[in-house]
């Protein structure tokens, strides 16, 4: 049985969650909260020992980081969401480092900075904002770019690419990030979000935001 671990207001751990559903593969998801130092115990860090979510557990055998979890699934799976052709492998991973390195870095640095640090009274950041909002800037433009050559961003096959980008967006609303100017990105997320691995796996990021907003000032 696949143990799933991690927070619903991660868009990694839903990274994990849509590939799981996507696959169709059962699983347990187990709330880990890092604002409550659940991820810090001796019992969690045999599973990482980066201590950080998401976190897999398969039949005994480990793996963390969500990248090397999405991937570890579809190959798992013989999926064709993972190319077995070596070149068309490479493409996926590129957009799946695109993904991560500037679109997630950007988006946690923006979403830090205007939802999180005011919720916890934390200094906000006014230059690491700044800096996230120009990588948007840079980098929003070359994916509108690529997904305008197809349906989905390597062309016309979906992929777990797709999945990581998709995840990556997430925080978009709540972080008061406006994609509208990027035609190409909207329509292709509206159509991913439609379907039954994303609504099945998706809890509204606003209802969590306000719940933990409720357990703050509780």
């Amino acid at each position: 049985m696949i143990k799933l671990y991690g927070a619903a207001l991660s868009n990694n751990v839903n990274k994990v969650r849509y590939c799981l559903d996507y696959l169709e593969l059962p699983y347990e998801f187990v709330s880990i909260d890092p604002m409550k130092g659940e991820n810090q115990t001796a019992e969690f860090a045999k599973i990482t020992p980066t201590r950080k979510i998401p976190a897999l557990e398969d039949d005994g055998f480990t793996i963390f980081e969500s990248n090397a979890i999405v991937r570890y699934l579809a190959k798992k799976e013989r999926s064709a969401i993972y190319p077995q052709d070596i070149k068309k492998a490479a493409i996926v991973d590129a957009w799946i480092d695109f993904s991560s390195i500037h679109i997630g870095n950007a988006i946690g640095r923006i979403t830090f900075n205007r939802v999180l640090a005011p919720m916890f009274k934390k200094e906000v950041d006014a230059k690491s904002l700044q800096f996230g909002l120009e990588m948007m800037d840079k980098y929003l433009p070359i994916m509108d770019k690529q997904l305008s050559l197809g349906k989905f961003i390597t062309g016309t096959e979906f992929s777990i690419a797709d999945i990581a980008l998709l995840a990556a967006l997430d925080p978009c609303e709540i972080a008061r990030i406006d994609l509208t100017a990027y035609r190409d990105i909207v329509r292709w997320r509206n159509y991913l979000k439609a379907q039954d691995f994303y609504q099945k796996a998706f809890k509204d990021l606003n209802e969590s935001l306000q719940l933990m907003r409720t357990e703050k000032t509780a």
